[in-house]
């Protein structure tokens, strides 16, 4: 065998090797936080994936924002496809801690992940958890928003901050990506047209905690001058909360990332998006 063809096997071998290890890392909970500053909060902050996602959809974001100092990895917690919890690692004593929510059967459909959420706001409720922040990507966006409007709060903490990235909130396909990229385009009052999921926040917007923040991301790749959108997710859909939120007394702000980097599937690997997120839920 040649050099050429043992180096070939070396390289790809090592590149194997490194996304395994890849892999099994950013699902776990790292051993050691060194924060930034002594004085870091204690509210936890869910991250909940998109339909298809996995450890990767979080994954790297959490690790950067742990060896940051800024908040620290604190639970996994696993959603089998029975919806049983498996938790790893804890809460006691963590610093802005923060906790990656992976579903097994990731393309579940919406009312189920919810279901799952709640089964999981249940449980840090019964640990001792007063107040939560959410953040969700994609249809994970959506969960985290009904989440806010839906679910009980006798039995679960107070939802204090949501961060939504890239969320089809005026879109008929909340799951798997199309071809088509839906646009509802506005007019003075709104968009001219509502998708169901669009509708049901609008009567039931007024249910959200009239105290809870949003900070609302979506991206624009501008690969058509005439067009806006993260390549999965048009603007118009991602921002089509600004006509419902704010009338309904909720502090609302709105990040748009254009470029690159702000493809639908980049926006959790944007160092811009790490910062907004970080200013958003941690700045006193």
């Amino acid at each position: 065998m040649s050099w050429l063809l043992w180096g070939l096997v070396l390289a790809v071998s090592a590149a194997v090797i490194g996304g395994v290890w890849d892999w099994w890392r950013i699902g776990r909970i790292p051993k050691h936080f060194h924060p930034i500053q002594s004085h870091l909060g204690e509210t936890p902050t869910v991250f909940i994936h998109g339909y298809g996602g996995n450890r990767y959809s979080f994954g790297h974001l959490l690790g950067r924002l742990h060896r940051a100092g800024v908040a620290q990895k604190a639970l996994v917690i696993r959603v089998k496809k029975n919806g049983q919890l498996q938790v790893r690692g804890h809460l006691l004593g963590a610093k802005n801690p923060t906790i990656q929510v992976i579903f097994c059967q990731s393309r579940a459909a919406l009312a189920t992940e919810l279901h799952w959420l709640h089964q999981i706001l249940v449980l840090l409720k019964h640990n001792g958890v007063q107040r939560v922040n959410l953040v969700g990507h994609s249809m994970g966006a959506i969960v985290v928003i009904l989440a806010a409007m839906q679910l009980p709060t006798r039995d679960t903490p107070r939802i204090n901050k949501i961060v939504t990235l890239a969320g089809p909130f005026n879109d008929i396909e909340l799951g798997k990506d199309t071809d088509e990229i839906l646009v509802y385009e506005w007019g003075p009052r709104g968009p001219f047209r509502q998708a169901p999921i669009y509708h049901y926040i609008a009567e039931k917007v007024h249910e959200l905690p009239h105290d809870v923040h949003i900070l609302n991301i979506a991206g624009d790749i501008f690969t058509v001058p005439t067009r806006h959108d993260d390549g999965v997710i048009s603007v118009e859909s991602a921002f089509a909360l600004r006509w419902l939120l704010p009338k309904a007394g909720i502090d609302y702000q709105e990040l748009l990332m254009r470029g690159v980097r702000g493809a639908h599937s980049l926006l959790h690997e944007n160092k811009l998006v790490d910062d907004n997120i970080v200013r958003f839920l941690y700045a006193k």
